[in-house]
């Protein structure tokens, strides 16, 4: 299973020019930002399965470009993984014929580019030899990380989040992690910031972790533009624990 980073910023003018967009393989995407536009029409219309970790726009912004990239050119409608919560975003307020075609309608409902599949948190899906596995994650509601894997490797990309115990509980003692790309959008100085829109800074993503045996790599991805220097210097002040900052273009192997 390969894993390629198509964007991972926290926004755009900062030392990463694409927000959140992981390939895995050739056919499956964790979220859909802006990072999609690195890929060429064969790259794109290769794509069947896009799962949503949230909402924002930063997220979903390269979802309503790939759909309008592809349609006429696949003969399998495109299949949008998300909790109810986030599907219901996407319908009524992306979409909608407002603010770009309903692709779940298009060309026809008997016959349409685009599929809404709800995925419960706690559930798996199963893609070949990749099994993902969704979990709750304290952000915005119906927000979720995906735990991706083969039989023995495989990595976490939370999504944005903030504390959430009960996520490094579950995935305590499991073989098949060995990376986790988590959020840490702000510097310690922005704390009172990061808790209120519910992101990690480095002093809570620390706390949050301190269970995670220290063989798993962390990667550090959704950096806010212009602090990115900052929020990973803080970070190395944990002398017990590798971080490492994650970049456009980086591949994985799993």
């Amino acid at each position: 299973m390969n894993l390629q980073i198509l964007g991972c910023a926290g926004g755009i003018g900062g030392s990463e020019p694409y927000t959140t967009s992981l390939l895995i393989d050739q056919d499956v995407l964790l979220d859909a930002g802006t990072g999609l536009s690195r890929l060429n029409i064969e790259q794109l219309v290769a794509i069947d399965h896009v799962f949503i970790s949230h909402c924002h726009l930063d997220h979903v912004a390269g979802l309503a470009l790939l759909m309008d990239a592809a349609f006429g050119k696949r003969s399998k409608p495109v299949t949008v993984h998300a909790t109810a919560e986030v599907l219901h975003a996407l319908k009524t307020h992306i979409f909608n014929w407002i603010i770009w075609p309903d692709f779940s309608t298009l060309p026809n409902t008997d016959k349409p580019s685009m599929q809404y599949q709800e995925m419960q948190p706690g559930t798996t899906i199963s893609l070949g030899d990749r099994l993902i596995t969704s979990h709750t994650v304290n952000h915005t509601p119906g927000s979720v990380g995906y735990w991706v894997r083969t039989a023995d490797k495989g990595f976490l990309f939370t999504g944005d989040m903030a504390s959430t115990p009960a996520l490094w509980e579950s995935l305590a003692g499991q073989a098949a992690l060995d990376m986790v790309i988590v959020d840490c959008s702000f510097p310690n100085a922005e704390a009172e910031l990061a808790l209120i829109s519910r992101h990690f800074c480095p002093s809570s993503l620390m706390n949050d972790i301190v269970a995670v045996p220290e063989s798993v790599e962390f990667y550090i991805y959704h950096l806010k533009p212009g602090q990115e220097v900052q929020i990973m210097e803080e970070l190395r002040q944990n002398e017990h624990r590798i971080f490492n900052i994650l970049k456009v273009g980086e591949h994985f192997e799993f």
